[in-house]
């Protein structure tokens, strides 16, 4: 699986999951209206992923950057002119285009397999739509700040715990103990 053709053929098939589900969401839309759908967040994944071999080949991440760049500014620049007649001015088609251009380009210069679960993680997020505002709706403030809670004491707090016992029969693992 460690071919360059393997890698952009995960490229393409992120982008055509998350064009999967742009394009689902607006079917009914008259052709053409659409600034993205599957054809072009499948684009998107693919160039991601040359647009990183040509980094890789040239030893230039320059060359990547630049990529992303002109890639985010035409994307934005087409969405932007269909905001404009549509009046609907949501960035999260852009957000997930220069997503899966970036989760294309990992599977060529990083772990193609954190880019296939980011991908999939951003497809259900976006599917998630009318979900989500619900959720936010029904969730108390103590609920919300007892996760913060947890959050920061386990991302912050953890890793600064001992990883060894404490006492001298080998019982007392702070670490382990947290993890309880």
């Amino acid at each position: 699986m460690d071919t360059l053709i393997a890698r952009l053929g995960v490229a393409l098939a992120i982008g055509l999951l998350v064009g999967l589900e742009r394009g689902w969401r607006e079917r009914d839309a008259p052709d053409r209206s659409r600034t993205a759908g599957i054809r072009t967040f499948g684009i998107a994944g693919l160039l991601g992923g040359l647009v990183a071999a040509l980094a890789e080949a040239l030893n230039a991440m320059s060359v990547l950057v630049a990529g992303f760049l002109a890639f985010a500014g035409i994307f934005a620049w087409y969405k932007a002119r269909e905001a404009a007649h549509d009046e609907d001015f949501s960035v999260t088609t852009v957000i997930a285009g220069l997503a899966v251009f970036t989760l294309g380009a990992l599977c060529v210069a990083g772990d193609f397999r954190v880019a296939a679960a980011g991908g999939a993680a951003l497809a259900a997020l976006l599917a998630s739509r009318e979900i989500l505002p619900g959720l936010l709706k029904r969730l108390t403030w103590i609920e919300l700040r007892s996760a913060l809670v947890l959050a920061v004491m386990t991302a912050i707090i953890l890793p600064l715990l001992p990883d060894r016992p404490f006492d001298p029969w080998g019982g007392f693992n702070p670490r382990e103990i947290w993890l309880l």
